[in-house]
């Protein structure tokens, strides 16, 4: 009885598969915002300001840090959590695959929030200079960066202490 509780409830790992998908999903309407950016980007380059052109081109940057953060989580996920990936010898494997657990997982989604919220106060910069709402956003900011750095701290620690 035990032993097929202990199965069924492993079992259950798989129900997850479907939301990892949908997280890969993500990135196809991701490529459809970055052509967007691009096209946008491009029709401003005959007469559009140096400003204008720069925070497009950071738009894209952001859809990109986002697409890699859901790659990142989904397949670092799939494998700490339902089942490793039997690479065979010479295939092309990622460097961090196989080095990922839920706490680095964490961590880098953390560093990425950070780099996220550091081009959208850039662009904030960018497009109204310096205002007391752009004080707010610095603040917000500084909370994801220490929220990252005390993330990184933690799990710094969790592997000291093992």
């Amino acid at each position: 009885m035990e032993t097929a509780l202990e199965r069924a409830l492993l079992a259950t790992r798989w129900m997850l598969l479907p939301l990892f998908a949908s997280l890969l999903l993500g990135v196809v309407a991701i490529y459809g915002l970055v052509i967007r950016e691009i096209i946008h980007a491009a029709s401003l380059l005959p007469a559009g300001s140096e400003i204008d052109i720069i925070i497009a081109i950071l738009n894209v940057l952001d859809f990109v840090l986002v697409a890699n953060l859901l790659v990142m989580v989904a397949v670092g996920s799939y494998e700490s959590i339902i089942s490793r990936f039997n690479v065979t010898e010479g295939a092309e494997m990622p460097e961090w695959l196989g080095k990922l657990d839920s706490s680095n997982v964490k961590v880098k989604v953390a560093v990425a929030i950070v780099m996220i919220s550091a081009i959208h106060l850039l662009q904030l910069f960018l497009r109204h200079g310096s205002s007391q709402s752009l004080l707010v956003y610095a603040a917000v900011h500084l909370v994801f960066v220490a929220s990252a750095v005390l993330l990184g701290w933690l799990d710094r620690l969790g592997r000291a202490g093992h």
